[in-house]
């Protein structure tokens, strides 16, 4: 006898009604009490985007589900059928030791122990990246790494052909094949000129000479591109997502333009384009910025007269340098991992997590080891890698996706009405832009809107130092070639390629880096307003610095008494407030006991050896004991009296009887906190 079981019957909810969203809607109106729903419980982003804290079909609807499938037009939920689901996303790691020898031994540990590929940040100078001057350097690097199994990606500091034409001579050396060679030369001449505000040559001549290396790779290189842009500079400026993404949409559209001028046809000039993008601690929105970049690409692509199966674009994906903090470092393993999950979900090609020490300078071989880890637990633990776009489908990321796309494509066709992105940025106009959404967002770190986690909130100043990887610079840089050596042949014009041969026949023949910088050099040089790069803590990391010169110099932090009024339910609240307050600057909070005795909390303040003092209690509390104590402090010696509080209409008796200053949620802390610093060192 066999039983047929209905779905109704399977169904856990079948006896419930079906949720409305109106009636919940009525829950959360009594919840929140008469508060408006849009200031409490609706978010929006630097873009204006609205974040709303429930999604339902209707905006999957409204949406007009545009995604469509995995590997095919819009390319939302990926470039390829299968996404990272067959093989998972590539392992990406960065390499900065300015010793090359260093930097070898580093890469090798990495590939033996997960990675798949690294990008390899190259500075002459050694201040920023691995020093490489000549092609022995980068022989040195690279020794020991098959390269046709393990891809290298460029990162130059400053001009970037010289170092492609070491590294092409360098794998000819190596004996590494053209054909297996599948890697990313790295060249983006708009990000770098946004950031450093400078080039060595003309913003033209630039644009050609980038051209030239693109040509040259698709002759050379059939696995390989030329081109890496690289929206991490707009980014660390403040830039907002839709910025980011507008950015490195116009960046790749000029060259493309650029390419296609050059003599490639359109195809062949989107296969020499990638974009490595950066993803933070905000998992949504990073999921987003995924998934819109393939968007975005794919229609400039299609519109551009691309064949189907040239409209994908890798997408690799580097966990925001401007997150990652100085203080309380251990929380940017968090961030990195809520960024990695972002990045993986979204079906980025590959994904580098920066060590959690990245903000000190170089990186622990257990920080490298986190960061590599970081990833491999997600994929191979976590099985991150095994489902095709997990956010496809969702209400909450479909509704964003849409609305961040259209907020990033408005942004682009912004600066192609102001000229391209060439126009914009030599005009200043990225700058501006961004700076006045970099003002905006720290500003609201000020006032702790944004909070960060170890820095601006809950900090630790008893927190065990965390100190970054020892580097004599000096030494390095005795053991590399100083000046140009070898000769450099007058090179031709930036064409199909030519300038390129040239520039490896050179490196051939010996010339270095500083030899080729030197004949690349024109008369006709490019500037334009450089984007400062930010990290969004840096402005209370500078008042924790000061904290600690006074600590080394009279061995000590500088102390803030809390002037605690009434019992342990009445102060504990704004207590806590006022320790975190200021020990997000480098003052250190000494409780006091409580009370409403004003010469027994004085007496406790005296104890204390604190120099400045903050009044915590209650609303009540303070009209009835905050006048009297603030002058009782400030006759004992309080050279800076707070309350944790507005104040109210008592501020002025307050303010006459001693409060120097009035805190509370919304106010700029590091302008409190710098007038402390600054009586401190007054007194």
């Amino acid at each position: 006898m066999t039983t047929q079981t209905t779905a109704d019957e399977l169904s856990l909810a079948a006896e419930f009604a079906p949720a409305r969203q109106d009636a919940w809607l009525k829950l959360v109106d009594k919840v929140l009490a008469g508060a408006p729903f849009d200031k409490k419980l609706v978010g929006r982003s630097y873009d204006g985007l609205t974040i709303q804290p429930l999604y339902t079909r209707d905006d999957w609807n409204a949406a007009g589900d545009p995604s469509g499938f995995p590997g095919a037009a819009p390319y939302t939920r990926g470039g390829s059928a299968l996404g990272t689901a067959q093989n998972g996303w590539d392992i990406r790691q960065r390499h900065t030791h300015p010793d090359p020898e260093v930097a070898n031994r580093q890469i090798l540990e990495d590939l033996e122990r997960g990675v798949t590929s690294i990008t390899l940040k190259i500075d002459a100078s050694g201040q920023q990246g691995i020093c490489v001057r000549s092609r022995r350097d980068l022989e040195t690097v690279l020794k020991g790494i098959m390269l046709d199994l393990a891809p290298v990606i460029l990162e130059p500091v400053g001009p970037s052909l010289p170092i492609t034409a070491l590294i092409v001579d360098a794998m000819r050396a190596l004996g590494v094949k053209n054909d297996t060679f599948a890697g990313n030369f790295g060249t983006d001449p708009l990000g770098t000129l946004a950031v450093s505000g400078k080039m060595i040559t003309s913003l033209d001549e630039a644009m050609a000479r980038m051209a030239d290396t693109a040509a040259y790779t698709a002759a050379h290189f059939p696995q390989a591109r030329g081109v890496n842009i690289k929206t991490a500079g707009y980014h660390s400026a403040g830039a907002a997502e839709a910025q980011e993404l507008g950015c490195g949409l116009a960046a790749a559209v000029e060259c493309l333009r650029a390419i296609v001028a050059a003599g490639l046809d359109v195809d062949a000039a989107c296969g020499q384009i990638a974009f490595t993008i950066t993803v933070d601690a905000d998992m949504f929105m990073s999921i987003a910025k995924v998934r819109v970049l393939r968007r975005l690409w794919g229609r400039v692509a299609e519109a551009c007269g691309a064949r189907a199966e040239n409209r994908t674009v890798p997408v690799g994906a580097i966990t925001a340098p401007r997150m990652f903090a100085k203080r309380d470092p251990w929380v940017n393993i968090l961030r990195g991992t809520i960024a990695c999950f972002g990045a993986g979900v979204a079906g980025a090609d590959a994904i580098t997590v920066l060590p959690l020490d990245y903000a000190l300078g170089q990186p622990s071989a257990l920080a490298r080891r986190i960061a590599r880890n970081t990833q491999i637990v997600l994929q191979e633990e976590s099985g991150l890698a095994r489902v095709i776009d997990p956010a496809g489908g969702a209400w909450t990321f479909e509704k964003l996706t849409d609305d961040l796309a259209a907020a990033a494509w408005s942004f682009f066709q912004k600066i192609e009405k102001a000229g391209g992105m060439k126009q914009a940025v030599v005009s200043g106009l990225i700058a501006q832009e961004i700076g006045a959404v970099r003002e905006a967002r720290l500003a609201n770190i000020g006032k702790r809107k944004d909070a960060l986690t170890g820095v601006s909130e809950f900090p630790n100043l008893h927190e065990a130092e965390v100190k970054a990887e020892p580097v004599d610079l000096d030494a390095i840089l005795k053991r590399r070639d100083q000046g140009p050596v070898g000769t450099v042949a007058k090179l031709p014009y930036a064409g199909k390629g030519n300038l390129m041969s040239a520039l490896v026949d050179a490196a051939k023949a010996g010339a270095n880096q500083p030899a080729m910088n030197a004949a690349l050099k024109t008369p006709d040089v490019v500037t334009a307003p450089p984007m400062p790069g930010i990290r969004l803590g840096q402005e209370f990391e500078a008042l924790r610095d000061a904290g600690d010169a006074f600590k080394a110099k009279f061995g000590a932090w500088p102390k803030v008494f809390l002037a605690n009024i009434g019992t342990i339910a009445e102060f504990t609240a704004r207590a806590t407030f006022a320790k975190n307050f200021v020990e997000a600057g480098g003052l250190e909070a000494i409780g006091g006991t409580g009370g409403t005795d004003a010469q027994s909390i004085v007496a406790d303040f005296k104890r204390s050896g604190a120099a400045f003092a903050a009044i915590c209690g209650t609303d009540a509390s303070y009209s009835e004991h905050a006048t009297v104590l603030a002058k009782a402090l400030r006759d004992a010696g309080a050279g800076f009296v707070l309350l944790a509080g507005r104040g109210g209409d008592k501020e002025a008796e307050l303010r006459t009887a001693g409060v120097g200053g009035f805190i509370f949620i919304g106010c700029d802390v590091p302008a409190v906190l710098k007038d402390m610093h600054s009586k401190l060192q007054a007194a």
